[in-house]
Protein backbone atom coordinates (compact mmCIF):
# COMPACT_ATOMS: atom_id res chain seq x y z
CA UNK A 1 0.00 0.00 0.00
CA UNK A 2 1.38 3.42 -0.98
CA UNK A 3 1.23 6.39 1.33
CA UNK A 4 1.09 9.79 -0.29
CA UNK A 5 3.03 12.61 1.34
CA UNK A 6 1.50 16.04 0.83
CA UNK A 7 4.30 18.63 0.39
CA UNK A 8 1.85 21.41 1.28
CA UNK A 9 1.85 20.30 4.92
CA UNK A 10 4.23 22.52 6.88
CA UNK A 11 6.37 19.80 8.49
CA UNK A 12 6.71 17.92 5.17
CA UNK A 13 7.64 21.14 3.34
CA UNK A 14 10.32 21.91 5.97
CA UNK A 15 11.66 18.34 5.82
CA UNK A 16 11.91 18.48 2.03
CA UNK A 17 13.27 22.00 1.55
CA UNK A 18 14.73 22.93 4.93
CA UNK A 19 17.35 20.27 5.50
CA UNK A 20 21.01 20.27 4.53
CA UNK A 21 20.56 16.89 2.85
CA UNK A 22 18.05 18.42 0.42
CA UNK A 23 19.82 21.70 -0.27
CA UNK A 24 19.98 20.94 -4.02
CA UNK A 25 16.23 20.35 -4.05
CA UNK A 26 15.74 23.78 -2.45
CA UNK A 27 17.95 25.47 -5.08
CA UNK A 28 16.06 23.78 -7.92
CA UNK A 29 12.70 24.67 -6.32
CA UNK A 30 13.67 28.35 -5.95
CA UNK A 31 14.94 28.53 -9.53
CA UNK A 32 11.72 26.97 -10.82
CA UNK A 33 9.52 29.38 -8.87
CA UNK A 34 11.58 32.54 -9.44
CA UNK A 35 12.85 31.91 -12.97
CA UNK A 36 11.21 35.03 -14.47
CA UNK A 37 12.46 37.34 -11.72
CA UNK A 38 16.10 36.21 -11.62
CA UNK A 39 18.91 37.72 -13.67
CA UNK A 40 20.88 34.48 -13.18
CA UNK A 41 19.96 31.12 -11.64
CA UNK A 42 20.48 30.56 -7.93
CA UNK A 43 23.48 28.29 -7.36
CA UNK A 44 23.62 28.18 -3.55
CA UNK A 45 21.26 28.58 -0.62
CA UNK A 46 22.01 29.02 3.06
CA UNK A 47 19.56 27.21 5.31
CA UNK A 48 19.00 29.08 8.56
CA UNK A 49 17.49 27.76 11.78
CA UNK A 50 13.71 28.32 11.48
CA UNK A 51 13.04 27.86 15.18
CA UNK A 52 12.65 30.51 17.87
CA UNK A 53 15.40 30.18 20.50
CA UNK A 54 13.14 31.61 23.22
CA UNK A 55 11.27 28.45 24.13
CA UNK A 56 11.55 28.52 27.92
CA UNK A 57 10.20 30.85 30.62
CA UNK A 58 13.76 31.71 31.70
CA UNK A 59 14.40 33.14 28.25
CA UNK A 60 11.99 36.01 29.00
CA UNK A 61 14.18 37.14 31.90
CA UNK A 62 16.89 37.96 29.37
CA UNK A 63 14.69 40.62 27.76
CA UNK A 64 13.07 38.79 24.89
CA UNK A 65 9.42 38.53 25.94
CA UNK A 66 6.62 40.99 26.53
CA UNK A 67 4.27 40.87 29.48
CA UNK A 68 0.83 39.45 28.73
CA UNK A 69 -0.87 41.05 31.73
Amino acid sequence: MKHRIDPKIDCVFKALLGSEENRNLLVHFLNAILTRDLAAPITEAEILNPYNDKEFIGDCERGGCQSQG
